[in-house]
């Protein structure tokens, strides 16, 4: 019976340390995305609508910050608040955001790509996908 009970004892010890290694990649994955985005002027390069591609490189462009704090402004004068998401497996930007005459504006990016210098957001209405590739410049 003692022998039993040590056994028993030692499957229940394995199985709690096992359960209990599971990583939160999802958490890790949204830190690491604000980090990236955080504390930098993102620049407009490119936008491209379906198969139509309009470039602003060496034009004054639409700019956000996204700052570490959680707090965003841009060119257009919003300002708000912003958090990373992780919805199902695609990472996200939400954003809510008020016009300088006080307007709520709230909008959704999926996060294609995010790098030192480099950014690619995207969204889709009515079925046509938007992506906006920015830079720190």
């Amino acid at each position: 019976m003692k022998k039993y009970l040590i056994y028993l004892l030692a499957i229940s010890i394995a199985s709690t340390q096992l359960a209990s290694c599971t990583k939160d990649t999802a958490g890790a994955e949204k830190t690491l995305a604000k980090n990236m985005l955080g504390d930098k002027t993102w620049y407009m390069d490119y936008k491209q609508t379906g198969t139509t591609l309009k470039t602003y490189v060496g034009q004054s462009t639409y700019f956000i910050n996204f700052l570490k704090n959680g707090r965003t402004n841009d060119s257009d004068g919003l300002t708000g608040t912003y958090t990373v998401e992780k919805v199902g497996s695609q990472l996200q930007i939400h954003v809510q955001a008020q016009t300088s005459s006080g307007n709520a504006n709230e909008y959704v990016y999926d996060i294609e790509s995010v790098g030192a210098s480099n950014l690619i957001l995207s969204f889709k209405v009515s079925g046509v996908q938007t992506t906006y590739y920015y830079s720190t410049k």
